[in-house]
Parts: C-alpha cells; structure tokens; sequence
C-alpha cells in the first residue's frame, strides 16, 4: 500500500487511537490496584483517583479525534487538563484536607444548581420541559443526598481551595506551567481576543478599507504537538501519582507512546 495514501494514513491514525487508549487505561489501572483504600477516609481515594481517572479521559478523547488537535479545540482540551494536573498537584500535597475541601465544595455548587432548577419549576410550572426539569431535579438531589445530606451541605461561592490557580500553581512548583500553558489556553476558553483576534478573522481585501479586519470561519490545519502536550500533561499526573504515592509501573507513559509512535516519529518500521 501506497505510504502516503489516504487509506494508509488512516490506518496508522486509528493504530495510534487504539493504542493510546490501551496504553492509557493499562497506565490507569496498573496505578490504581496498588492503592490501598482508607475505609474511614474514602474521599481522598476518591477524590485523587476520580482527577486522575479524568485527566485519562480527557486525553482519551483528544486522542480519538485528531479533527481537534488544532488552535482551535486542542486549546480547550489542554487548559482543562492543565487545570486538571494544579488541582490534582495541590491536593496531593495535603490530601487529607484537601480532598475534603474539594469534594464539599463540589457538592455545595450541586446544591446551589439544584435550587436554580427548582426556581426554574416554580418559574413555569406549566412548560413543556417541566415533567423532564422535575426527574432531573429528583436525579441530581438523590445523587447529592447520597454523598451528604442536602441539608448539610454548605455553599460557597468563592474560590474551593481558598486561592487563585496561579498561587496554586506556585505553591507546588508549577508557575512555569501556570504562566506558559494555562494563561495562553484560557483566552481560548473565554474566547478572548488575543485568540478570536487571530484565528476568526482576517484583513478586509478592499484596499479602501484601511485594512480592518473581517470575521472569518478559518480552516486550519492539525498539528501534533497539541496531541504531544496532551500526553505530556497525563504523564505529568501519572509520574506525580507514582512519586507521591510510592509507586512502580512498568506501563510506559502515554508521552513515550506518542514519540514512539509512526504516526508522530515517521519511522514506517515501527508497528507503534
């Protein structure tokens, strides 16, 4: 088959998804078996290997569309992990507090959420949407309920670790990461103009225009280093997890995966 075809290509990507899937969820679960769960301090197993079970998912996911490993969606997968790997990072620093503080601080914003929906049935009671607003409602608060009664939950609106991500970020370390890699992808998120101003527009053709600028629905090609950080950023967790938590795995890391890989190093031998 010709190497450069489009059957061929497709072949070595969808070798690449299924492989970085395997070697991710292996990755996954290999760690997690070595844990020895604290029966009367559940939420900090709970709490570490949900982040890192999430921060799997996300590059995943990434992996599996490789539509999206371009500035304009890529940005928004990495910012989540990167957001993903502070937060997993600080917690692991004092997990026995922190993984509280966090969880009770999700389950205060369910709350919160929940009481917007019931205002919403109050609200119209009579539209058409309310029969499926009520069993979502029923869901949402037999989950919360689950965890710590409704009644007993706090919210808090404020930050959940007391602190700003960047002085979360510094706190472990990481205000590199902070500052080259969550700053830049969160004007991605919030659709700011230092990314709409580059990527969703271009200068108007019409010389009499002075050269202002026209919105424009761009087509921008795929580059893999985006899909490169995604594995980096999982490895990241995964060798914190191992450092922090005392443990050995011979997985390789999904980073030394995608360098392997004939998809990102170009060598046609290699079977991935």
């Amino acid at each position: 088959m010709d190497k450069y075809s489009d059957n061929y290509l497709n072949e070595i990507i969808s070798d690449f998804i299924q492989g970085y899937r395997k070697i991710c969820i292996k990755g996954f679960e290999e760690r997690w078996r070595s844990v020895k769960i604290e029966i009367y301090n559940n939420y900090i197993s709970e709490t570490i290997g949900a982040l890192m079970a999430r921060q799997a998912t996300l590059s995943i996911e990434m992996a599996s569309a490789p539509t999206t490993w371009n500035g304009h969606v890529a940005p928004l997968f990495l910012r989540c992990m990167i957001d993903a790997y502070i937060t997993f990072a600080w917690i692991l620093a004092n997990p026995k507090e922190r993984s509280k503080k966090y969880i009770e601080y999700g389950l205060g914003q369910e709350k919160l959420f929940i009481e917007y929906l019931e205002e919403a049935l109050e609200e119209e009671l009579d539209a058409y949407e309310s029969e499926s607003l009520q069993k979502m409602i029923k869901i949402r608060k037999a989950w919360l309920n689950a965890q710590l009664a409704d009644w007993a939950t706090e919210v808090n609106v404020g930050s959940w670790s007391g602190m700003s991500t960047r002085e979360m970020a510094k706190e472990i370390g990481r205000e590199s990461i902070y500052k080259h890699a969550y700053v830049p992808f969160s004007g991605v998120a919030h659709n700011m103009w230092q990314h709409v101003g580059v990527y969703n527009v271009e200068t108007c053709l019409n010389p009499l225009h002075k050269g202002h600028l026209v919105p424009k629905i761009r087509q921008i090609p795929i580059h893999p280093d985006f899909m490169y950080r995604s594995g980096k950023y999982l490895s990241l967790t995964y060798e914190l997890f191992d450092a922090k938590m005392g443990v050995d795995c011979d997985v390789p890391l999904p980073v030394e995966y995608i360098i392997e890989h004939k998809l990102f190093s170009g060598d046609q031998t290699n079977n991935g």
